[in-house]
């Protein structure tokens, strides 16, 4: 028998994206049932840059995103490449579109990156090549140049807002909604934006202090709201979920 949260969670990533985390969620907690538990509200859309292939020239790849991955043209000359992914999913779409030379941290995130980064390649003159979005949550390129490191940074998409509309901020103000999880600032200032008023028991579940500070920016909010995962990443954005007692049934 499985049950329900009390409200739905909203989440805002793209339907490809909220799919995967639901069965990642399912995976972790089989007693919930997931399509009454989430409700998928995409605030973006994901727009690549084109003409890519003449700005990939470097000695390595660096990706932090499936996105990144994804704007590489099919039968790139790239895959020869060595590239260093941010996580374990990431490599495997690198491996899926051709790339052998694959190295990612065991713990994914963008200090763990940066340190397998700095161990690996030990000519700081070498070539990095960044494929990342118009906005990013970690200043890589900074944290690299710290280490002796030149990083070409190559813009290969952005997101485009998605208007959360009438419908669904009163659906939040009526208290039918559970809470919202953010995995970028970007989108939590463009929900912050549109929903002034929230419910006293709504969650903001929020991959990073970042994402966090937009939504304090933007509401005088108790931090009994707010819920930080301790890594920024979508496993510690699952495990947030999953240990919140508020949002079950007693």
């Amino acid at each position: 028998m499985t049950l329900s949260f009390r409200k739905p969670i909203i989440l805002t990533r793209v339907n490809q994206d909220n799919k995967e985390f639901i069965r990642s969620f399912s995976a972790l907690d089989p007693s919930v049932n997931v399509k009454d538990s989430f409700i998928f509200f995409p605030l973006y859309d994901i727009i690549f840059e084109k003409n890519l292939e003449e700005n990939l020239d470097s000695d390595y790849l660096i990706c932090t995103s499936r996105y990144g991955i994804h704007s590489i043209p099919y039968n790139s000359s790239v895959v020869g490449k060595t590239i260093f992914c941010v996580g374990e999913t990431t490599a495997f779409l690198a491996k899926k579109i051709g790339f052998q030379k694959i190295f990612y941290p065991k713990v994914g995130n963008a200090s763990n990156l940066v340190k397998l980064i700095c161990a690996k390649v030990k000519d700081t003159k070498a070539t990095l090549n960044y494929l990342r979005g118009k906005e990013v949550s970690h200043d890589l390129k900074m944290e690299l140049k710290n280490f002796g490191y030149e990083v070409r940074e190559t813009i290969v998409y952005r997101q485009k807002t998605i208007k959360l509309g009438q419908r669904m901020t009163n659906f939040i103000r009526k208290e039918k909604m559970g809470g919202v999880v953010f995995f970028s600032a970007s989108v939590a200032r463009a929900f912050c934006n549109e929903v002034k008023e929230f419910p006293q028991d709504f969650l903001f579940f929020c991959i990073s202090d970042r994402v966090a500070k937009e939504v304090k920016k933007n509401h005088m909010l108790d931090n009994d709201n707010i819920r930080i995962a301790p890594e920024p990443n979508t496993k510690q954005i699952l495990n947030l979920i999953f240990n919140e007692k508020s949002i079950r049934p007693n």
